[in-house]
């Protein structure tokens, strides 16, 4: 599941390449149109549906991958 997470984050945020430690902090392109793209594609990938509190908790990969284990 990390892969593909990494693998939609690398398409949303049109980078090269994430790794695990990205974070709003650090990604210029985090910005709040690509969050809800994030949110979007996850909800997709994994065929889920994200409350808005979660979607507001995603600020790192860390915490993504804590809230999609509870859906999936």
């Amino acid at each position: 599941m990390e892969e593909k997470v990494l693998e939609i984050m690398k398409e949303v945020f049109e980078m090269d390449a994430v790794t695990t430690d990205v974070s709003q902090k650090n990604c210029e392109r985090w910005d709040s149109l690509h969050h809800l793209t994030l949110a979007s594609e996850l909800e997709d990938a994994f065929d889920i549906e994200l409350e808005p509190e979660e979607i507001g908790q995603m600020t790192d990969f860390a915490r993504v991958m804590e809230i999609l284990k509870t859906k999936v």
